[in-house]
This record gives structure tokens, C-alpha cells and sequence, in this order.
């Protein structure tokens, strides 16, 4: 029986128009209302830029974000449970790179988004969180932190680059394409499914009990781990081929088959 449901974000339920369908939300408001299962948002977005959604939906529980790096309490005060930031030297060889080959880059720090000054990537980057940048000429000069996540926005390049990171950072740090032109790096600890298999433990629930629905390569730890990996229709062949079931695609509420299918159908309501 599932008894965690872990959703990403984008692609999954959140669609193009920054919009959850009715049917999703039904399902899902049903869910939270009727039955014991716990549902948990893991996505790479910022927590601030993931919470209006958390909220519209009516999840209590923690939320995993930063692609795992970062767990917070959605409940008043946004308490951190988990935070595992890009160790500073690292972080700083990492950027340098970057910043020598002209990438445009997005630096996480303090739940803030630092970029270069206004261009298209942050205009899109900005409608799409929901957050304001803070631009700044010099990202390498002003990342005086350890950064929770670097992300590259780059529409042709990223193949190239996903090809640099693997010979000079694999095993030293974490790295994705979230999209097709999104590459996340994080810490090398961290990853949704990590984030999200210490909540369970925490709840006593085991991974077979995990159902986790994802849409992207940034999915893929948790599609693998979880009892019930879920791809969705429009994910990639190679989230699809690691995965248990390939439900339809966002613009069919892929995500709302999978829950009907795989823990609504079994599970008894709320006493």
C-alpha cells in the first residue's frame, strides 16, 4: 500500500501556463483530505518559488527543493530541516569554468537568485519562478556562501557542457539536465530521493511504499528508488525506460491517472 506520494513540479503537474489542471488539484485535495497518505512536493525550484504551488494544493508537509539540497517546513516560519550547499572551494572551481566560457548562470544563495544583468534567459527565468533576480556583473565575486544550487540556462551548449562536468566533477559534485536547456548542479550528497528517504524513514514508511511521479532526469533517483516509479508521457526515453509505469502526459493529468490507478484504487478513507 503507498503511503508517500512524491511529486515533482514542472512537467508533472505544473504545466507550461504555470498552472495546475482541476483534475490534478481534485485528485490530489482529495487525497490529502481523505486518506493517510502523505504527499511531499520534490522539485529543483527555490522553496519561495515552489511554495505558491505547495499552498494552492494544500500540502502540509515538508518540502523538498534545490533538486533535494534544501527541505524546509511549508507551516509558518518555513523551519530548515535539511540544507546541504556546494562546499566553497568546490563551488568556486565550478563557477570559475563557467564564467570563462560566458555560460549564463543562476547562483542560489539564501533562497535568493543572483544572475547577469537583465537578458532573456533571466526575463523567462523570472516569469517562470515567480522570482525577482538580483543582477549582479561579477557572480563569482559575489557568491560569498557556500550556494545551495548552479544552475546553466543555455540553449545549445549544454551537451558540451554536461560532457565537461562528467570529466572534471563527477563524483565531486551532482548534475543533471532538468530541462533541455536547464543543467543543475548541486552538492554530490544531495538528490530528491535522498531528501525524500529520510522523511520516509522518519515516518517509518518504507521505500515500496513511496509512490514518486517525475518528469525529467532530475527525477530520476527517486523514479528508481521508489517502490512505484512513475514517468510521465511527455518525459524523455530515458526517464521512461527506468521507470515502473509510464502514465500519460501532463496535458492528460498523467499525474492524476497514476495516483488513481496505483493508491486511490486500494486505500481506505480517513476514520
Amino acid at each position: 500500500m503507498i503511503k508517500l506520494v512524491a511529486l515533482d513540479l514542472d512537467g508533472t503537474i505544473v504545466n507550461d501556463q504555470l498552472k495546475i489542471s482541476p483534475k490534478v488539484l481534485k485528485v490530489l485535495s482529495h487525497l490529502i483530505a481523505n486518506t493517510e497518505v502523505r504527499v511531499v512536493i520534490a522539485t529543483g525550484r527555490m522553496f519561495l518559488s515552489a511554495l505558491p504551488f505547495a499552498r494552492e494544493i494544500g500540502i502540509v508537509e515538508p518540502m523538498v527543493t534545490y533538486q533535494g539540497a534544501m527541505v524546509r517546513e511549508i507551516t509558518e516560519g518555513h523551519a530548515l530541516r535539511f540544507h546541504a550547499p556546494i562546499a566553497m572551494p568546490l563551488a568556486q572551481e565550478v563557477m570559475t569554468s563557467l564564467v570563462e566560457e560566458k555560460y549564463h548562470i543562476n547562483l542560489y544563495m539564501d533562497d535568493q537568485l543572483w544572475t547577469h544583468p537583465s537578458n532573456h534567459h533571466a526575463s523567462y527565468y523570472r516569469r517562470a519562478s515567480g522570482v525577482e533576480p538580483i543582477f549582479h556583473d561579477d557572480l563569482l565575486g559575489c557568491m560569498i556562501q557556500p550556494p545551495t544550487k548552479i544552475m546553466v540556462i543555455d540553449d545549445e551548449r549544454l551537451d558540451t557542457l554536461l560532457a565537461y562536468l562528467l570529466g572534471h566533477f563527477a563524483g565531486r559534485l551532482s548534475f543533471c539536465r532538468s530541462r533541455s536547456n536547464f543543467c543543475e548542479i548541486i552538492d554530490v550528497s544531495a538528490s530528491k530521493w535522498n531528501a525524500l528517504k529520510a522523511l520516509a524513514e522518519e515516518w517509518g514508511i518504507q521505500p515500496d511504499e513511496i509512490l514518486a511521479i517525475g518528469d525529467q532526469g532530475n527525477d530520476l533517483s527517486m523514479i528508481e528508488h521508489a517502490g512505484v516509479g512513475v514517468a510521465m508521457g511527455n518525459a524523455p526515453d530515458y526517464v521512461k525506460e527506468k521507470a515502473n509505469f509510464v502514465t500519460t502526459t501532463i496535458h492528460q493529468d498523467g499525474a492524476a491517472e497514476a495516483i488513481e490507478k496505483f493508491v486511490l484504487g486500494s486505500l481506505p478513507l480517513k476514520a
